[in-house]
């Protein structure tokens, strides 16, 4: 915890954005919030999500003082989930799915209701030394 709030005491000295701010905390415990998801061998097992679904979440997104928001169509979220959706299908146990920092909240803030064990990391999350291995990429 204390790392946690160090890093976002010093990005609070740059934004007051609570999405923002978590995600600085996230990537300071890196080593905790990825720990959960590795195999018995230590490695990551996890989905790559493709450049063309995080450049169209991350153009949406608004970045406000204090929050951000994401601003697209219904049917474009609805076009994303059900990507998604086709590629992993409905996991019984926890599924990651790793992305930019720029796109996880969001894409996380999509599955969530209809995807709950679908867990989206990002690339600056992930330590030094962890392998990732592939289980695919969502397009």
């Amino acid at each position: 915890m204390t790392r946690a709030l160090e890093a976002m005491g010093e990005a609070a000295l740059s934004t007051r954005n609570l999405v923002l701010l978590s995600e600085y905390a996230r990537q300071s415990i890196r080593r905790t919030v990825v720990q959960r998801y590795l195999d018995a061998s230590g490695n990551l097992p996890a989905y790559f999500v493709d450049a063309s679904i995080e450049h169209a979440v991350e153009s949406a997104v608004e970045h406000g003082e204090q929050n951000s928001h994401l601003s697209m169509a219904p049917q474009t979220i609805r076009d994303i989930l059900d990507r998604i959706q086709r590629k992993i299908g409905s996991p019984e146990g926890p599924v990651v799915a790793v992305t930019t920092s720029g796109a996880r909240y969001f894409l996380r803030q999509i599955v969530e209701p209809s995807m709950a064990n679908l867990f989206f990391l990002s690339h600056n999350e992930i330590p030094a030394g962890v392998k990732m291995v592939s289980l695919g990429v969502i397009q």
